[in-house]
């Protein structure tokens, strides 16, 4: 059965985007190809800036992502006043506020789930967006990392912090949610190496009773983009590479454009070379 197959044969298949900051934006142009290829979900789940993905998807925005992620690039997100109100320049909750506005709403059409992590023992917890009273305030706890935000968000009296610091693709909540098959879009490129999960989990292979229930879509290289990358025109072409790499996926075809990489290696590439050399030598 080829990936396609399985995917349209599915009963309950889950969307999971994982976070990435400004290379989300290739888990745009997968969704895009796979509602054209007839793969729709039955719930989704967001870790970091994919809960934002997982959320308008849930919502049936998925048409409108492309001018979601447009809308936050034009705004500007540096206001000196903002720290008087939240000690930081950065006024990303309001953008992220207007964008939720518009973009998202707080009606969703199938379950949505959304990954944290609790900050008083590190534990990854998942949230359905549709049980909360606020899911805007949870979707932006999601988000919560430093110095872009200054001040966790609580959620039930606990401070929550963003999700992927925990477990980034934590697939086995959507079987345990009675899916049968799971579209894992995420941004780490198949030349860097295994899947990352968390800091202590960077080579992480989908678990064997899972893996023929698995579709992991994900760059052939490392994307070429920043972190905060904002600029439209460096935008877009990574949210086309994100469907025809879900082309390559589904179909087999090949796309020579999915050869783009960036030139150097990532700096937590280097800082996980370091932290394998102190291990290795505190052991012998």
């Amino acid at each position: 059965m080829t990936p396609l197959e399985l995917l349209r044969s599915a009963k309950t298949p889950g969307f999971l985007f994982s976070g990435g900051s400004a290379r989300c934006i290739f888990q745009v142009g997968a969704v895009e190809e796979l509602m054209k290829l007839g793969v729709t979900p039955a719930m989704t789940l967001g870790v970091s800036a994919g809960a934002w993905n997982a959320a308008a998807v849930a919502a049936g925005n998925a048409d409108r992502l492309r001018y979601y992620w447009r809308f936050f690039c034009r705004m500007p997100y540096i206001d000196l006043r903002n720290l008087f109100r939240e000690h930081s320049p950065f006024i990303w909750s309001r953008l992220h506020e207007r964008g939720f506005a518009r973009y998202i709403g707080p009606r969703f059409r199938m379950p949505v789930y959304i990954a944290l992590t609790r900050l008083r023992d590190r534990q990854n917890v998942i949230f359905d967006l549709r049980e909360t009273s606020d899911p805007f305030r949870l979707l932006l706890a999601s988000n919560y990392l430093r110095p872009f935000y200054t001040h966790p968000l609580d959620i039930d009296g606990e401070p929550y912090g963003d999700g992927g610091w925990t477990n980034n693709i934590p697939y086995e909540f959507l079987f345990a949610r009675g899916c049968d098959a799971v579209v894992l879009i995420t941004m780490k490129g198949e030349s860097e190496g295994g899947l990352y999960r968390h800091p202590e989990d960077y080579e992480h292979e989908i678990a064997a009773e899972y893996r023929d229930r698995v579709i992991v879509i994900r760059p052939r290289h490392r994307l070429p983009l920043g972190f905060l990358e904002r600029r439209w025109e460096r935008l877009a072409p990574i949210a086309n590479l994100g469907a025809l790499r879900t082309r390559e996926v589904l179909l087999g075809e090949r796309h020579s454009e999915c050869d783009l990489a960036a030139k150097r290696r990532a700096f937590s590439a280097h800082l996980v070379a370091v932290r394998e050399l102190f291990r290795r030598a505190g052991a012998g």
